[in-house]
C-alpha cells in the first residue's frame, strides 16, 4: 500500500520537483491511501495557485476534475477517535505540525490494520524522519 501526504500528492497536479516520481507511482499497480482531508488540501493548493495566477488558462477545471477522478481510486483513512489518539502520541514523540501528525497517524493506523508494510510518501523531511522512527517505509519523491 502506498500512502501519500498532501505534499507528495500535490506533485501529481502541479509540476514540481518529484512530480515524475509521483506520477510513476500513481501509474503503478499498487493501491493508494491517504487521509480523508486530502481532497481539501489539494483543493486549497489549486485555489491558491488560481489566486496567484500560477495556472495556465483553462487548467483549473481540468485539474479539479482530475483530482476528483484520482481520489475516487484512493482508500481514504477517516479521522476518528483512534486516529486522534495516534496523532496525540505522535505529537508527544515528534516535533510535527498538527496536520502532519494526522497524516502520520493515518499511515500508522493503516499499517496496523493491514498488517503489511505501508510506503509513506512525502516531501516533508521532518515528517519522513518521524515516519522512519515509527518503522514505516518512506519515500521522498524529490530525491533520486
Amino acid at each position: 500500500m502506498i500512502y501519500f501526504d498532501a505534499s507528495a500528492a500535490a506533485k501529481r497536479y502541479f509540476l514540481e520537483s518529484g512530480s515524475d516520481r509521483v506520477n510513476e507511482l500513481w501509474n503503478g499497480v499498487e493501491y493508494f491511501s491517504s487521509l480523508v482531508i486530502l481532497q481539501c488540501e489539494l483543493t486549497s493548493a489549486l485555489n491558491r495557485r488560481r489566486r496567484e495566477r500560477a495556472l495556465p488558462r483553462g487548467a483549473y477545471s481540468a485539474i479539479r476534475e482530475q483530482i476528483q477522478d484520482d481520489l475516487a481510486k484512493v482508500q481514504m483513512v477517516p479521522i476518528n477517535d483512534r486516529l486522534i489518539r495516534l496523532a496525540l502520541r505522535v505529537l508527544d514523540t515528534h516535533p510535527l505540525k498538527v496536520l502532519d501528525s494526522l497524516y502520520l497517524a493515518g499511515a500508522l493506523g493503516l499499517a496496523q490494520d493491514l498488517k503489511e508494510p505501508v510506503l509513506f510518501v512525502s516531501s516533508d523531511r521532518q515528517l519522513l524522519q518521524a515516519a522512519q522512527v515509527e518503522d514505516l517505509r518512506t519515500l521522498n519523491p524529490e530525491l533520486p
